[in-house]
């Protein structure tokens, strides 16, 4: 039954890894800015749906928009609600911290082991795709994503 569970851990996050965005200027759209799914996702453009971090601009939070749909929507959701593979973002319990901007780029440049709840482990640095400009993106955009309705600190 063990080798049965570890296999089955081992596919998912192969799955997901092979699923996730490696970074780069792949973000989902073709030359010409048309989703090449067909369908765009809902939230794929404008500005982050919450308060920035001081000191972070709309531009760099909608560079955290892109590189959030590309590389932590599998786990976190669309909104940030959190899915089976990865724990939401937008309530009041963080499993690392308190979600402050500092603690959330901490957890995105280092990554997360699994846990018991959560069994695939989030890989440091995007999957070592992302520039520090671009984590930093990203975890404005997170940290937009739990101010939108002032459910963390």
């Amino acid at each position: 039954m063990r080798n049965v569970r570890w296999m089955m851990t081992a596919a998912l996050l192969l799955s997901v890894v092979s699923g996730c965005g490696r970074g780069g200027d792949g973000g989902g759209t073709s030359d010409d800015g048309a989703d090449p799914r067909g369908d765009a996702a809902p939230g794929d453009s404008g500005p982050p749906p919450g308060q920035l971090p001081q000191g972070v601009t709309a531009a760099q939070g909608s560079e955290g928009r892109r590189l959030y749909r590309q590389a932590c929507v599998m786990c976190h959701g669309d909104g940030g609600e959190g899915t089976p593979l990865g724990p939401s973002l937008v309530d009041d319990t963080w499993t690392r911290g308190t979600g402050s901007f500092p603690e959330i780029t901490q957890v995105v440049t280092d990554g997360a082991p699994a846990t018991e709840e959560f069994g695939v482990p989030m890989p440091p640095e995007g999957n070592g795709a992302l520039t520090e400009a671009q984590i930093r993106a990203v975890s404005a955009y997170a940290y937009s994503l739990a101010r939108r309705t002032g459910a963390a600190p």
